[in-house]
């Protein structure tokens, strides 16, 4: 009975915290009451600490280490993908109200992407916000309007209203959760054989 709770245990806790995390992540980053960013951040981060501790309960020893970092990676892909799978919910339209200026951004190292360039443009939007938008083209010259899709509560970067779509997928968090379970249950097994080895040596001991 004990055994069977624990391979639950170990298959409910990625499950669960997942779940919970995305719930709380798509709440507190879009919902109407504006939750501040870190304090947002910071129980989504006390959730997962309570997802590691709860896993590692399920061992003796401390569980596996790799399934521990999956969890973690697990969680920290559901934040991400909560985060994007929204998009901004008010659209202004703002005008070019002066010159752009271009930024060049060296990257080092073999392999590495190319240079970055950035075209930051000054706005004028009723409300003052956005104040100015950067991008890796000119969106437009001085003197033409833009139309911009922001957060109200400033939670996420305002992007072109043509860009406002929403990205997050709960593909890879889904793969990365479901491997730290098949760990545990894997870890949980091996330790449920090694337990009746460890008894027969001991009876062979003279």
């Amino acid at each position: 009975m004990a055994k069977a709770l624990s391979y639950a245990g170990a298959v409910l806790v990625p499950a669960a915290a997942g779940v919970l995390l995305h719930l709380w992540a798509g709440w507190s980053m879009h919902s109407p009451v504006r939750l501040p960013t870190l304090l947002a951040l910071l129980a989504g981060l006390g959730l997962a600490v309570v997802a590691l501790f709860a896993h590692n309960a399920l061992f003796r020893e401390g569980g596996s280490l790799v399934a521990a970092l999956l969890l973690l990676a697990g969680l920290g892909s559901v934040w991400v993908e909560a985060r994007d799978s929204r998009i901004r919910s008010e659209v202004v339209e703002c005008l070019v109200s002066g010159k752009t200026t271009v930024t060049f951004h060296p990257t080092f190292g073999e392999g590495a992407p190319g240079d970055k360039t950035l075209y930051h443009h000054p706005l004028s939007c009723p409300g003052g916000y956005p104040s100015d938008f950067t991008a890796e083209r000119r969106i437009a010259e001085p003197g033409k309007t833009v139309r911009i899709a922001y957060d109200p509560a400033h939670r996420m970067d305002p992007v072109l209203e043509s860009e406002n779509v929403a990205h997050g997928s709960l593909v890879v968090p889904s793969v990365l959760l479901l491997l730290s379970a098949a760990l545990s249950c894997t870890a949980l097994a091996a330790e449920g054989r090694e337990e009746p080895l460890l008894r027969r040596r001991g009876r062979s001991a003279p």
